[in-house]
């Protein structure tokens, strides 16, 4: 890309929640107790207010023994019987580090990092984490570690695993189910968090043993890689595949031939160092170490191990033992033949099967050496400037900018999301920022941001119910987006300080299985007793289920934009308002380079040239004007609306909570200043659920405030009057005689076709940040945006890159605009 100047189309529509949008949000801590009981399901842990994640991270959460992890340490949580003074938590024991984020940076120092990976994996796991929290990992994998740990991973945990484990299928969450019984051969943990680990799964009846020597980890490896040689071929070498107790049942004669094949590699194999030890610990191993055994010693392993699980009611993967077949079959191969030397220990019976239940491909391939990744080309280390969060980034190479000028950037549009990018952009080194934006007041007239609350955030900010949350959000990736947006707002430098982490009530006329979710706090269901416990202003009538969220709560988004703002003019930012965008810029080779505009104060057209262009015009973002259309930019605009009570002098409403009610369809919060923020209809919190029920409205015109709005407004206050305590239901029925003491504002929801979020390149020159959930995002968008942004502007970035979608941070690639095209 050309170097220039960029600008960033911030338009007023931003791309926010309303009163009837769910966005993201966290929680205080309260007074009313919480505790888990001593039992299986419910674990006591401590919790400091202050530290988050104190029981660490776990990766590859999505996966069975990873979803196993999680959940064991993230139990449910209840509320306390006596009511006492225990503090409900701002997030859960451990954190989920999904796929985009660094290993290491979500958790406290010196907490394990639970990895639930495949081995081949390991390697780029390793290179991913923060390099200081690597002697934290803790490995449950099926790998050697002399094959899998060829690097300095002496300080490591490893873990081989004797369970299994299988997902609930009458469970929407799909909760995962342990199999393991008394049969099963201990589970072995050797390194720094064995005792850590070996806690959690012996308090679900799994027998562990932690062992002192790292050529035990080793041993125990080698044994376990016989079974997933051996047990694959053997159920799948017959006309229908054939359980693990069949197999027993009827190919007995063939395991032991089998294992009388595999003892020269399997003890080449036991026998290999991987830990980096002192010639006295060397000692110490070789005199301590258990040997791999005998024959019948390992049929008689392999048999306990079968009938652990579901009693050997199981069939492996053939589809997963085929991927997998170099470092399973393959290994042991190339170890028997340097074993023998000579064709004098019998090799057939293997190549054999492999040949009839693989295919003379897979036997090729086993026979290769297998290759393990050494983690070339592995994503870079990216450290936001904002907090102390960590991303991964997809390696540039850097290109040597020929010109003297600066990079330049114009974003259009001024809302959250634009504020946003332009704040971030601005802590960027030697950066030209310039945001226009079609409203004025975009900034306090007075120098100091506090002494002034006359600015217009944009339509959408302006009426966004500003909830921080990812509560019922879906798919999972969008969820976990979510979270991490709501974990910015806790770390971010500068936006810390403006949410109001008050937690959320939820009424549900059924339970709910979120109560179970170990990815999210939730305290429930309750009863109407100790829901009015938690906020004494909710009037709750007939049968139905309460959820509390203490992880969730909002921010006023007027001022949120006002700091953003105020913190991006110091940096040298230049707001221009009441700009009207004509037309887009190309240079000779068609790639955008500026916009022409006119403003407010000059109706002649102003060109305005840039090395990009940011279009973070919310619902707007697909005019013609902006250059996207709505072929690329395919936008569900969907109304919504929010009614502001002043609380001034009479109105006393004691809501402490965000309180949902779907069963009225209300929800409402009250702001430091009393004023209540009620918002009506079917919550939209985005994802795939709205894409599948996005109500069939029209397109609202927001330019005028008309006397429906103000019946639009009586409706949302008649169905909280149906919510609140009755204490208060007459200073609302005065409120709702059309006086001065409420107000209505609308906006259009920027909501995609798939309901997901738009961030990334549209074509070279031009960039695009829309997504619903704008407040809970903003801060997370803007600060990997703005990272993007100066990178794309420094490095060879071509239109294939763009189309390709692989450009960047990983977390953002599922919402590239592209995939629209």
């Amino acid at each position: 890309m050309s170097s220039g100047h960029i600008i960033i189309l911030l338009p007023s529509i931003v791309s926010l929640l309303f009163a009837a949008i769910s966005s993201n949000a966290w929680s205080t801590t309260l007074n009313n107790g919480l505790y888990r009981p001593r039992n299986s399901k419910f674990r006591t842990f401590a919790h400091f207010p202050d530290e988050r994640y104190p029981r660490g991270e776990v990766i590859g959460s999505t996966g069975k023994i990873g979803s196993y992890i999680l959940n064991s340490i993230n139990s449910p949580f209840v509320a306390s019987i006596e009511l006492g003074n225990h503090p409900y938590p701002q997030c859960l024991p451990a954190a989920a580090t999904t796929r985009g984020v660094v290993p290491g940076c979500l958790g406290p120092d010196g907490t394990p990092i639970y990895a639930c990976i495949p081995s081949s994996s390991i390697p780029s796991v390793w290179e991913a984490t923060v390099p200081h929290r690597r002697k934290d990992l803790v490995f449950l994998s099926n790998c050697i570690p002399s094959r899998h740990l060829n690097f300095d991973s002496s300080d490591l945990t490893i873990c081989i695993i004797h369970f299994g484990v299988s997902a609930d299928k009458n469970s929407s969450l799909a909760l995962p189910i342990l199999n393991t019984s008394p049969l099963s051969p201990n589970t072995v943990v050797y390194g720094r968090h064995a005792a850590t680990l070996a806690g959690i799964l012996k308090g679900d009846g799994i027998s562990v043993e932690i062992t002192p020597s790292s050529q035990d980890i080793q041993t125990v490896a080698a044994k376990k890689l016989a079974w997933s040689s051996i047990f694959w071929l053997l159920c799948h070498d017959s006309i229908e595949p054939m359980t693990v107790k069949e197999v027993w049942e009827r190919k007995s004669q063939q395991i032991h031939d089998l294992v009388d094949e595999m003892i020269p590699a399997l003890e080449r194999l036991a026998s290999e160092s991987w830990a980096k030890q002192t010639d006295t610990e060397q000692f110490k191993t070789l005199i301590g170490s258990k040997s791999i055994g005998t024959a019948q010693e390992i049929v008689d392993y392999l048999y306990a191990y079968s009938m652990s699980m579901k009693n050997g009611q199981i069939i492996p993967s053939k589809e997963l033992a085929l991927s997998e077949i170099q470092e399973r079959n393959g290994v042991l191969l190339s170890l028997m033949s340097q074993a023998s030397n000579t064709a004098n220990l019998p090799q057939q019976l293997q190549l054999e099967m492999i040949r009839r239940v693989a295919g003379e491909e897979y036997l090729k391939r086993c026979m290769d050496a297998a290759t393990t990744n050494d983690g070339a080309g592995c994503p870079e280390r990216v450290s936001c400037k904002a907090s102390n969060l960590q991303f991964l980034h997809r390696p540039t190479k850097k290109v040597t900018n020929l010109t003297n000028n600066l990079p330049s950037a114009i974003i259009i549009g001024a809302g959250i999301i634009g504020s946003s990018l332009a704040h971030h952009l601005s802590r960027r080194d030697d950066f030209k920022v310039t945001v226009l934006d079609k409203f004025t007041n975009l900034l306090p007239k007075s120098a100091t941001a506090d002494q002034d609350d006359g600015i217009y955030p944009g339509v959408a900010t302006s009426s966004s119910f500003a909830w921080l949350n990812a509560n019922d959000k879906s798919p999972l990736s969008y969820f976990q987006l979510n979270q991490l947006g709501m974990e910015m707002w806790h770390r971010h430098d500068m936006l810390k300080e403006y949410p109001i982490w008050c937690g959320a009530l939820l009424r549900k006329a059924k339970q709910d299985v979120c109560e179970k979710n170990c990815r999210y706090v939730c305290v429930g269901p309750l009863d109407r007793v100790d829901a009015n416990r938690l906020d004494p202003g909710i009037n709750l009538k007939g049968n139905a289920s309460f959820y509390f969220y203490p992880e969730e709560g909002y921010c006023e988004p007027t001022k949120v934009v006002k700091g953003l703002r105020v913190s991006a003019q110091r940096n040298g930012v230049n707001f221009i308002a009441g700009a009207e965008i004509v037309s887009l810029i190309r240079n000779e080779d068609g790639q955008v380079a500026g916009v022409e505009y006119t403003t407010s104060a000059n109706t002649n057209i102003i060109r305005a040239t840039a090395d990009l262009v940011i279009v973070a015009s919310g619902a707007n973002s697909a005019s013609p004007a902006l250059g996207i259309g709505s072929e690329r930019l395919p936008l569900a605009k969907q109304p919504g609306a929010l009614t502001y009570v002043d609380g001034g002098g009479y109105l006393n409403h004691p809501l402490k909570r965000i309180f949902v009610d779907t069963i009225n369809q209300a929800h409402m919060l009250r702001r430091p200043d009393g004023t209540l923020v009620i918002g009506g209809g079917k919550l939209i919190v985005g994802g795939s659920d709205s894409k599948d029920n996005l109500p069939n409205n029209k397109e609202i015109d927001t330019s005028s405030i008309e006397e429906t709005d103000l019946s639009i407004g009586k409706e949302m206050i008649s169905a909280a009057i149906k919510s609140v305590t009755a204490n208060d239901l007459e200073s609302f029925k005065r409120a709702s005689s059309f006086d001065s003491s409420f107000r209505v504002t609308r906006a259009n929801r920027p909501i995609s076709a798939d309901g997901l979020p738009v961030v990334g390149y549209v074509e070279q020159g031009l960039y695009v940040a829309v997504t619903h959930s704008g407040i809970t995002l903003a801060p997370l968008i803007g600060e990997l945006a703005s990272y993007e942004i100066e990178e794309s502007l420094n490095t060879q970035f071509t239109q294939d890159t763009i189309n390709q979608g692989k450009y960047g941070f990983q977390i953002l690639e599922p919402y590239r605009p592209t995939r629209f095209t």
